[in-house]
């Protein structure tokens, strides 16, 4: 990311200097700005971040006029222009940061314009969730115009916009308690389920026994297969992980007009005329796996150990292959590829560092790792300081990396 900053015509403080000419007030303005972009650096390099998390392709110039009040506080601020790819969220998150600060040197009432340029990724493989940005319905009103909180909301992990995806996408769906996901299916695509927190049942078409996913339970759902989904606490969310294969249904999430996202996500008006579907051919038909009842596989020399959840043995498909991984500390995947295969960790607990080519990136819980197709990678797993063990969510698109015997 480039910082740049130029300033409006302003009073600067007399300055004097003992050799040559002294400063015009301009080379003093330009310092003051500098030593302030310095300082402030990280928190506009922390906006950028948030607004990658979103999507990759965050471009462009956001001028930001401050007004200059005493003890160099900035009195007023204002964004005077910011280009098209810059999102809102970002501009609105640098306009926060720079109404906080301080800009020593510069006489009270200066006014200054200061441009940041932001220049687009070509791609990335850590996001964090906590950046990313809620989306799903709009919050009502109820009696008295008491607002009512969305039934669900979901946040886009991983796809096309934000890490590149290819094969599949990756959300977070947040069920509020006694709500649901109302009746719909997906076409094209198939679907991944696995709940981190709380207590779900999955309705199917008429005549369909309703399926209880508790805590550590996946789920597969064929293309095309009605369904929705019922938080069955009162007062605490149900929270999922939630992959799409093809990608394609997230998109109605970023943009709810989309009409090829629309279909990719068909509402069900009408529960009572949707049937279950008659194939038995392999993978046609919903699956469940638990966790607590699949047996512990230990690999990487008995420094790891996973239970795969969801494979082709499991659903007859090669959309998901899912594992719940947990690495003791000082664990290492020295160098690794999975041709084919696109990959996705959720990391529920520690971290460590993930090196891909020459940078090394560190990692912590409530992240998302996307490695791309036949992209090498190496892990080292922990943290400084702590010998707990780092627990993870490991999916494979297609099936195949995720079982422990092929692991290097």
């Amino acid at each position: 990311m480039t910082l740049l900053a130029c300033v409006a015509a302003a009073p600067v403080q007399a300055q004097s200097s003992k050799q040559g000419p002294p400063p015009t007030e301009e080379q003093l303005v330009a310092v003051a700005i500098e030593r302030t972009l310095q300082k402030h650096g990280p928190e506009v390099h922390r906006c950028f971040e948030r607004a990658l998390a979103d999507r990759l392709d965050v471009a462009g110039k956001v001028e930001v006029e401050v007004e200059v009040a005493a003890g160099g506080k900035v009195a007023n601020s204002k964004i005077v222009s910011r280009a098209e790819d810059v999102s809102p969220q970002l501009s609105a998150c640098v306009l926060d940061s720079a109404s906080r600060w301080v800009v020593e040197g510069v006489e009270v009432g200066a006014s200054l314009v200061l441009p940041f340029g932001f220049q687009g990724q070509i791609n990335q493989f850590i996001i964090k969730t906590a950046d990313v940005p809620e989306r799903g319905p709009p919050a009502a009103k109820g009696r008295g115009g008491v607002k009512i909180q969305p039934p669900f909301m979901v946040k886009i992990l991983a796809d096309e916009a934000n890490v590149r995806a290819q094969r599949a996408s990756l959300t977070l769906l947040t069920v509020g308690p006694a709500s649901r996901v109302a009746m719909h299916r997906h076409p094209r695509s198939a679907k991944l389920l696995y709940v981190l927190r709380g207590h779900a049942r999955l309705l199917g078409p008429p005549g369909v026994a309703p399926e209880r996913l508790d805590e550590g339970t996946a789920m597969f759902l064929p293309a095309g297969y009605p369904h929705a989904i019922e938080n069955m606490g009162r007062q605490a969310d149900a929270v999922f992980l939630q992959a799409f294969n093809p990608p394609g249904p997230e998109r109605v999430y970023r943009d709810p007009t989309d009409s090829a996202a629309r279909a990719d996500f068909e509402v069900i008006r009408d529960p009572t005329k949707v049937r279950a579907p008659a194939s038995d051919a392999p993978g046609s038909r919903p699956v469940v796996g638990t966790l607590a009842k699949v047996k512990v596989q230990a690999f990487l020399g008995g420094k790891a150990s996973g239970r795969v959840v969801m494979d082709q043995s499991v659903t007859g498909s090669t959309a998901f292959g899912l594992r719940v991984v947990e690495f003791a500390a000082g664990a290492q995947i020295p160098g690794d590829s999975h041709r084919g295969s696109e990959q996705f960790l959720y990391v529920l607990s520690g971290g460590g560092t993930l090196t891909v080519g020459s940078e090394s990136m560190p990692f912590g819980a409530d992240q998302t790792i996307h490695i791309p197709l036949n992209q090498p990678y190496a892990v080292s797993f922990g943290t400084a300081g702590s010998a707990d063990p780092t627990v993870v969510i490991d999916m494979h698109v297609p099936t195949g990396p995720e079982q422990p015997q092929k692991a290097k």
